[in-house]
């Protein structure tokens, strides 16, 4: 039996069926994960180069296809960049020269804005992706499973998981892994789809926010915030629009708090 991460529920409703996974959601909490779950041993491999090529380059069906060419249009019109937003969030709450580590650093893209003020390691599963970062100037990179690498002790003021939580198979392990390795009064910042979005309730199996077996767990911002309460972080921020795919969180390791 399925026990639910958030609340320990045992109790699910399947709510969509895409190819040969089932939605299942929480009947207590909403939190939303596939059935089955991929093998964790197994994950390395969806993130190889044939993989990950074959991704980028896949057709989409055309409501797909106009779903990203708005949120392409919308970033521009905004100038929203990704790596800029977590950049200019991490030198907001951090001073310079703060240790960064970023979870799922995929070709190093955020690193490389982040290095310019801080001290910054990425850790990436994909042996690809891993090997495009490290051929930047002055990137570190882990390769391997975030959920099952050792670190040797180490503590850093900042830690970034953008656009991963929706791959882990087992996320209050990660976000307490994440609040372990913080120091006290680091932050963690966090980007991952958001389940209780209007699209998704409009679109339904045709969200784009399912991608299974890429995408494995879902969301709302409720049981996020529950999710990190139990991890140990006292101070959280959530912010989340009804019509944007994704949340944006901010989570603080509070002084005298644990």
């Amino acid at each position: 039996m399925t026990i639910c991460p958030v609340c320990g529920s045992k109790e699910w409703t399947k709510r969509y069926k895409i190819e040969a996974w089932t939605i299942e959601e929480c009947d207590v909490c909403g939190f939303a994960r596939i059935d089955p779950m991929p093998v964790r041993e197994d994950r390395a491999a969806c993130y190889s180069e044939e993989k990950v090529v074959g991704r980028n380059v896949k057709q989409k069906n055309l409501l797909q296809k106009f779903s990203r060419l708005l949120k392409r249009l919308w970033s521009k019109a905004v100038k929203r960049d990704k790596s800029a937003i977590f950049y200019n969030k991490l030198s907001k709450y951090l001073p310079p020269e703060s240790r960064v580590l970023d979870i799922g650093c995929g070709d190093g893209s955020f690193i490389c804005k982040a290095k310019e003020n801080f001290l910054c390691t990425g850790i990436e599963i994909s042996g690809y992706l891993a090997s495009l970062a490290e051929k930047k100037p002055g990137i570190k990179v882990i390769t391997g499973n975030f959920l099952d690498t050792e670190f040797k002790s180490e503590e850093y003021d900042g830690v970034t998981l953008i656009s991963l939580l929706e791959h882990l198979d087992d996320p209050l392990q990660a976000v307490k892994k994440c609040f372990e390795f913080l120091g006290s009064g680091g932050v963690l910042l966090m980007k991952t789809v958001n389940y209780n979005c209007l699209n998704r309730r409009i679109k339904k199996e045709r969200w784009t926010g399912f991608r299974p077996p890429d995408h494995v767990v879902y969301f709302n911002p409720s049981n996020l915030k529950l999710l990190l309460k139990k991890a140990g972080f006292k101070r959280i921020k959530i912010s989340a629009m009804p019509f944007n795919d994704n949340m944006y969180c901010e989570a603080w390791k509070v002084n005298g708090c644990g």
